[in-house]
């Protein structure tokens, strides 16, 4: 019946993404016909390629650093690997299995004692991603007043992101305070929930990084990096589908349009983050952002077929204890 649930469940939220994607293009919003300036100028889809596949790399070099100082080792070969998976099942899966959720199994392979923790860094390792989404436009938009002068919903599109950053930052605080930790509802809700046992396992986990600070910052670095290339393919994808609406400000609204895409509403955020990327765009005065999107959708999509590869190869151990390492040499 769960496994039924869930098929249904995948099937709609497909036809939720594809009804958006229609409702779209029978708006207007999408001119499927300016798509073709992908393969006619095929230069800038190279360039977005090999951009994608750099921010992958980075993705694996974020999750690697996160899982250092909890005593775990992950090859970069290996994280990219891993990235590639996720990658393929969030973009051509219908289903309600997301990337991440492949990525947690796939890293806890091999790793009995220590599942959850693993999946807690996995989790972690989204969300530093997130928080970077948010402050990324907050970082660029000054580079463009005239922008923010001239759309008041765009400035409060902006003061939300801050918002949810603001928050992500008292939740993390509220995680690495030893009180906290230590209060009776806490060391209760530990002991006596149904779950409480890996809601204490998460808990510490996401604790033990109050001694170990730089790799929270250096993540949050390295996903600034991320989203960065990231924005570039879209807006090489704009570029190529619409040579005439290119403007640099489009790199404020796309970092917020993403983050609309990675919500769990329909597989892969298909129709609704070309809905979003349609309305910011027009808040920045621009048009072509559902075609931005679609158009870094198509390569991804493309690109993910690595990460097919590397899941036929069949299940394999990613993540290693780092005296297991040791002992090995």
């Amino acid at each position: 019946m769960k496994s039924a649930l869930q098929v249904l469940l995948g099937v709609l939220r497909t036809i939720i993404g594809i009804a958006l994607v229609v409702y779209l293009w029978r708006s207007g919003a999408i001119d499927w016909a300016t798509m073709a300036g992908l393969a006619t100028r095929w230069k800038l889809a190279l360039a977005a390629i090999a951009l994608l596949l750099v921010d992958a790399a980075l993705l694996g070099w974020r999750l690697r650093v996160l899982l250092d100082p909890r005593g775990f080792h992950l090859p970069m070969f290996s994280a990219f690997r891993l990235t590639m998976i996720g990658v393929f099942f969030n973009s051509c899966l219908p289903g309600a299995t997301g990337g991440d959720l492949v990525k947690i199994y796939y890293a806890a392979e091999g790793n009995p004692g220590r599942r959850t923790e693993v999946g807690t860094i996995v989790l972690l390792d989204r969300l530093t991603g997130m928080f970077a989404l948010m402050v990324l436009p907050l970082l660029l938009a000054p580079f463009f007043p005239d922008l923010l002068r001239s759309s008041a919903a765009l400035r409060a599109v902006l003061w939300a992101a801050g918002g949810v950053a603001a928050i992500t930052v008292v939740a993390a605080l509220a995680c690495f305070s030893v009180r906290i930790r230590k209060s009776p509802p806490v060391d209760w809700a530990i002991r006596k929930l149904p779950l409480g046992t890996y809601i204490g396992i998460m808990y510490d986990t996401v604790h033990a990084y109050r001694a170990h600070p730089s790799p929270l910052a250096a993540a949050v670095g390295i996903s600034m990096l991320a989203h960065s290339a990231a924005a570039s393919v879209a807006m090489l994808s704009s570029l190529a589908t619409h040579p005439s609406e290119f403007a640099w400000k489009m790199c404020v609204v796309i970092p917020i349009g993403f983050a609309v895409n990675v919500l769990p509403l329909t597989p892969g955020g298909l129709g609704v983050g070309e809905a979003a990327f349609d309305k910011l765009f027009s808040l920045a005065g621009l048009t072509g952002g559902a075609e931005a999107l679609l158009g870094w959708r198509l390569l991804t999509i493309l690109i993910s077929f690595l990460g097919l590869a590397y899941y036929l190869q069949g299940r394999k151990r990613f993540v290693h204890e780092a005296e297991e390492m040791s002992a090995d040499d």
